[in-house]
């Protein structure tokens, strides 16, 4: 099985990041317009990004923390 860099998961995180900030800003706006909210869509939503925040620090505290002779 071919094994995942952190770097290469760390990039993929960030591509969801980005993806569930989008979604959640088209559907904050369309909640606005509409003024019908779907709570359960904007939390699990608000949850995925916090999620991938955290993530995303914690690969990279690691990869910054791994010796300069492990990088090559």
């Amino acid at each position: 099985m071919m094994k995942i860099s952190k770097t290469t998961l760390i990039y993929i995180y960030a591509v969801a990041l980005c993806l569930m900030t989008f979604l959640f800003a088209k559907r904050v706006i369309t909640s606005f317009n509409t003024n019908e909210f779907d709570y359960f869509k904007l939390v699990a939503n608000l949850i995925l990004i916090v999620y991938f925040i955290i993530k995303i620090v914690k690969l990279g505290k690691e990869q910054n923390n791994q010796d300069p002779t492990s990088l090559k």
